[in-house]
């Protein structure tokens, strides 16, 4: 009992695991595909809020430095309106500034002596003091040469205005600056002199930092600085001009970085100098990030918004283990809901397994459950009921075949003995002669078989015969035992082995209805002389083993006994030397098989018998012959009754 609630149990667990996994790589499958599409959409919505972000940032960016330069423009003219009046030129200058906060400074430079009474330089200049209020001053001198500024001779060169690089402004706002610079002309359009707007870079890199700041807000961006975004800008020369670590302004070039050796990292930088925009994957600041890239418009800088590889990904990620837990959690219950769904199923199966185990035990009236469900499990409980009957049924028959077969077989035992002991079986036969020596033996293939051997001794010479009935078996040993009561009866008055061999066909062609045959050899030697006098019926001929060699002894076949009780039979005579042994035997030692179904035949037969010791001693004959035969057919079972007899004639 305790074994099949296991095996129940068991099918239970397994049928759950089975049908957990399928659903396991149902979901995973679909989960991967999901994971797959969110991870390729998610990547799409981020590359295009990234690229949409920096699109913003250079346009807030522009917006910055046009701010600037419209300051100057509407400067540019008060100042060339009030060329003759320096004063209120400078009034101009101060105004504007205190309407636009974002400028750092505004100044005018002019040319050399332009102003004799102020001398070669003369620069006015408008900023914000300490206390944030503006002034104006005059900056201009030989320690202050802004005549050879790359803003001053910008503005000269650019009528439609330029902005400069970064620089370091010593004189007037002692700050970090960028300035946008337009010529200033007098009332006949000569360039007398440059304005300049300046902005801090101090201030820029706080208005990016702002931005950035509040991109990575808007993506709840974490807060470990590998996984935040931030911008910078390059001038043409590829000087930081604005970072979010401010130590690099004018400090540091994009191309003194470390991670110039990786290429893709120098091809941004080259793509950012050519003014090119796009997307690229380098590695920067030792972070594996996308970078987004676009030129700032009227000016030849370049702005780039650096991603983390990480940012980009991580709602993936997130995603992602959303998705395994919700699968976990969905197994789980599954797994809850078909254990017990499965054990209630198949409650009605251990039941049957119960019954059926007291059926095993022989309680073939064991009841079997119920079974409300017209399904399998019916069927199958039926199958149950009918099985018990046709077992009930078949013990009760097959107790009768047993007790009938066990007394056909005790009879049949009882027929091999009385068979075998119909045989000679006594070796040596005739212990007190010295010129004849007999061995045989006769291993039928079932309990009883159709094989004979017999020889007696009479008037100084031996009789002797050897035979095989068609057949196997009952019927073939009747047969045997009759040729063989027929033999000694006819051998006991007859001398001719010729008429033996006659009367004997006569009497088993008397009322031989199940038309059985016997093959037949009978032998008479003289034990004076050695003549051997034999006759032969459809019989495989002896082996005469001998000082001259070993050989077939000649026969006439003639026809077996049985068949035709008008057939007259060929008697044949030959002379023996001493020492010579007979060697004969059935048919089932030729047509002995193996497993490849190949046949011992009688080629081995000759070459075993004459690889024998030369005493030719016929027990040593029979025992190789048999133990070679038992090689051959290996593991093969005998198909056929074997009969070995051996007859020496020692003279």
């Amino acid at each position: 009992m305790s074994a099949i609630k296991m095996r129940f149990q068991s099918f239970a667990r397994r049928l759950t695991r089975r049908v957990i996994l399928t659903t396991l790589v149902t979901m995973l499958a679909i989960s991967a595909l999901v994971s797959l599409f969110a991870a390729a959409g998610i990547t799409a919505v981020m590359d295009k809020h990234f690229h949409d972000n920096l699109e913003l940032t250079n346009a807030q960016l522009s917006a910055m430095l046009s701010a600037v330069e419209i300051s100057a423009l509407n400067n540019v003219d008060e100042v060339q309106f009030y060329l003759n009046e320096p004063r209120r030129m400078s009034e101009s200058l101060l105004s504007e500034l205190e309407i636009n906060h974002h400028l750092t400074g505004l100044g005018v430079g002019f040319e050399p002596n332009y102003y004799r009474s102020e001398g070669k330089w003369f620069e006015i200049y408008a900023s914000f003091d300490a206390n944030g209020e503006a002034k104006v001053s005059e900056i201009g001198s030989s320690r202050h040469d802004y005549l050879n500024a790359e803003w001053y001779r910008g503005g000269m060169e650019h009528p439609e205005g330029y902005w400069c690089d970064p620089y370091f402004d010593d004189a007037g706002a002692k700050a970090i600056l960028c300035t946008y610079s337009l010529p200033v002309k007098d009332s006949k359009k000569r360039i007398v002199g440059v304005l300049g707007a300046d902005i801090s870079l101090e201030w820029l890199w706080k208005q990016l930092s702002d931005m950035d700041a509040k991109d990575n807000q808007d993506r709840i961006a974490r807060d470990n600085p590998e996984d935040r975004s931030y911008s910078f800008i390059i001038s043409k020369d590829g000087d930081y001009i604005a970072h979010p670590d401010n130590e690099n302004l004018l400090k540091n070039n994009f191309f003194h970085s470390p991670d110039t050796v990786y290429a893709a990292y120098r091809d941004l930088g080259r793509k950012m100098l050519a003014g090119e925009s796009g997307r690229t994957f380098a590695k920067i600041g030792g972070i594996d990030a996308y970078v987004y890239y676009a030129p700032i418009r009227r000016t030849e800088w370049s702005v780039a918004t650096v991603v983390p590889n990480m940012a980009v990904h991580f709602f993936g990620y997130v995603i992602g283990a959303v998705i395994l837990c919700l699968i976990g959690i969905g197994l789980l219950i599954v797994f809850v809901l078909c254990y017990f769904s499965i054990r209630k199923t198949t409650k009605p199966l251990r039941q049957l397994a119960e019954s059926a185990g007291e059926v095993a035990k022989g309680n073939f009236d064991t009841p079997l459950p119920q079974i409300k469900e017209h399904d399998e499990i019916l069927l199958l409980r039926d199958s149950f009921e009918n099985m018990e009957h046709s077992l009930s049924r078949y013990i009760s028959q097959l107790t009768d075949a047993t007790a009938h077969r066990a007394a056909l077989e005790s009879e049949l035992n009882i027929a091999r003995d009385i068979q075998m002991a119909m045989l000679p079986k006594v070796f040596p036969p005739y212990p007190e002669r010295n010129d004849i020596d007999i061995y045989s033996i006769l291993k039928p293939a079932k309990a009883v078989g159709g094989d004979l051997y017999d020889y007696s001794l009479r008037d100084g010479k031996l009789f002797f015969c050897i035979g095989d009935v068609s057949g196997k078996g009952v019927p073939a040993a009747l047969v045997m035992a009759v040729s063989i009561s027929v033999f000694r009866t006819v051998a006991a008055h007859q001398d001719s082995p010729e008429a033996i061999v006659s009367q004997l066909n006569k009497s088993l062609c008397t009322n031989n209805d199940s038309l059985m045959f016997v093959t037949f050899f009978v032998g008479a030697l003289d034990l004076k002389n050695g003549h051997l006098q034999y006759c032969n019926a459809g019989h495989d001929a002896p082996i005469l083993i001998g000082k001259k060699g070993t050989g077939v002894l000649g026969v006439e076949s003639n026809i077996a006994l049985g068949v035709d009780a008008d057939t007259r039979f060929v008697q044949q005579e030959t002379d023996l030397d001493s020492d010579t042994v007979i060697f004969l035997y059935t048919d089932g030692l030729s047509e002995a098989e193996n497993s490849d179904h190949h046949l011992y035949g009688e080629d081995r037969i000759l070459d075993c018998v004459a690889g024998t010791d030369a005493a030719r001693q016929p027990s040593a004959i029979v025992k190789t012959v048999l133990d070679s035969v038992k090689d051959f057919v290996g593991e093969a079972q005998q198909s056929d009754d074997i009969t070995l007899l051996a007859i020496q004639y020692k003279g």
